[in-house]
């Protein structure tokens, strides 16, 4: 058997090297939290070990960002293949008893290198199911794609007006935020009205560069045993589309009512057309307004 498992090893070095991948790099995880990576293109392979892993769960969302929290007290370190596009990333996957959250967040670059985005936040959370899910994606050519409110039936200017309305009401403080590349995303409030939900958030730009708004995905995370996490497509957006450098806007995201519970989270991950970074929050359901929350 071991001459087997040398034989795999050999092969995944001599395909990495085949297509160009010179760096291998570890990914942390670590007990309650989940471990965010994201991929330049869609991914088309993710193996953990030698697929049968039972010590790792993992989830796709949009085809380009994995979401992976470990699920035995202390796994062991293993091998992960992930192969996006052109390029095939072989890394070690690690797990520490204790780690930052800005550990736990990677972008794997075009040029087949890991990189740690160093971004700091204030929740935690972890993965759903091993099956994979594709969200809305807000980057695609507006030509090829069916406008999310027109298919779900959403009178835009009633919803409009809400959202502008509550887009102003700006409410809450810093308990709930996370910053990367200068870039601040800050939870403010949320409302739900005929079976939308609508959640507003500051964005505050510091890095001197525009923030420019590409896909957005919104995810609500359970707390049962299960760990489900499941895509909330963004029906409706009411806000600019770039925040310039130096400078505060707020935005609000509606989507469709859901089921919320006092232990769950909402996941929040938004890219920045300008540099292909991406910046997550975590928000806890408990910061729902208390009719939000189902017992």
């Amino acid at each position: 058997m071991k001459y087997v498992l040398a034989g795999v090893f050999c092969f995944l070095l001599s395909w990495c090297n085949a297509l160009g991948q010179s760096q291998t790099d570890s990914i942390i995880t670590t007990k309650g939290a989940v471990t965010l990576i994201t991929c330049g293109s869609a991914i088309t392979t993710f193996q953990i070990g030698d697929g049968k892993n039972a010590d790792y769960d993992y989830r796709i969302v949009d085809g380009n960002v994995v979401f992976i929290r470990p699920v035995v007290a202390n796994p062991r370190p293993t091998n992960l293949v992930i192969r996006e596009g052109d390029n095939i990333h072989y890394m070690i996957l690690a797990f520490r008893e204790r780690a930052e959250l800005s550990r736990l967040k990677y972008t794997l670059s075009a040029s087949g290198s890991v990189k740690n985005n160093g971004s700091t936040g204030t929740a935690t959370g972890s993965s759903g199911s091993t099956a994979a899910a594709t969200g809305d994606s807000n980057e695609a050519d507006p030509a090829e794609q069916e406008d999310p409110a027109v298919a779900a039936g959403i009178d835009t200017v009633t919803v409009g007006n809400i959202a502008e309305d509550f887009r102003k009401q700006r409410k809450g403080g810093h308990q709930y935020e996370t910053t990367a590349d200068g870039i601040t995303l800050t939870y403010s409030q949320a409302m739900s009205l005929n079976n939308l939900v609508y959640f507003s958030y500051h964005i505050r730009n510091r890095s001197g560069e525009p923030f420019v708004i590409g896909k957005v995905s919104l995810m609500h995370k359970t707390k049962q045993d299960t760990a489900s996490l499941f895509t909330m497509p963004v029906l409706y957006r009411k806000g600019t589309d770039a925040i310039a450098g130096k400078a505060d806007e707020s935005i609000v995201f509606v989507a469709a009512a859901r089921d919320f519970k006092k232990n769950d989270e909402i996941i929040l991950v938004m890219y920045n057309k300008a540099n292909k970074n991406q910046i997550v929050l975590y928000t806890p359901a408990s910061a729902l307004p208390k009719y939000m929350i189902s017992k």
